[in-house]
């Protein structure tokens, strides 16, 4: 009877016939892919193109915004391109009802334009005879200029809504 009795766990243990580690095994797992929970943005930030945005109301100078962005983990949005321009310029005026002008990241640093967020200065949409740095001290970019579809440059100590963005 012992000789029977080591056969069948030897074939059990071979998966021959039932296998009595099944149990142990299946406390094992790998979690499916489609089953991690996805990233997501924050209670009232929105989603878009592996970022999250936070249009701010509150109108403030550029640094004071750009602090507020940075207690996030932050920044003022950079623009990298015409479909983003739309969707923060859709998300501003679903915010607001209107084209509220809105400071973004842009920044000019001895007459070079950069991002805040240190990504590259490809895309901009500025308005006619923009930028100009009018009276010399407009070193800042908002978008929606006087409610139209441009970014301009703008003295940065105007107070003005913002737009933050994250990745996640």
């Amino acid at each position: 009877m012992s000789s029977a009795l080591l056969f069948m766990l030897l074939l059990s243990g071979l998966g021959i016939g039932g296998n009595i580690f099944s149990d142990a095994r299946s406390a094992i797992c790998f979690p499916d892919p489609c089953d991690l929970p996805r990233p997501h943005c924050l209670p009232g930030w929105t989603r878009y193109a592996g970022q999250c945005y936070l249009f701010r109301a509150t109108a403030t100078s550029w640094a004071d915004a750009e602090g507020y962005c940075n207690r996030f983990g932050a920044h003022l949005t950079s623009i990298q391109g015409p479909d983003q321009y739309r969707f923060i310029r859709r998300l501003i005026e679903k915010a607001t009802g209107t084209n509220t002008r809105t400071w973004v990241g842009g920044t000019n640093t001895d007459g070079d334009w950069t991002w805040i967020d240190g990504s590259p200065f490809t895309f901009t949409n500025w308005g006619p005879g923009e930028p100009n740095n009018a009276g010399g001290n407009e070193h800042c970019m908002d978008i929606n200029l006087n409610g139209q579809d441009y970014v301009n440059d703008e003295n940065c100590d105007t107070k003005s809504a913002s737009i933050c963005a994250k990745d996640f």
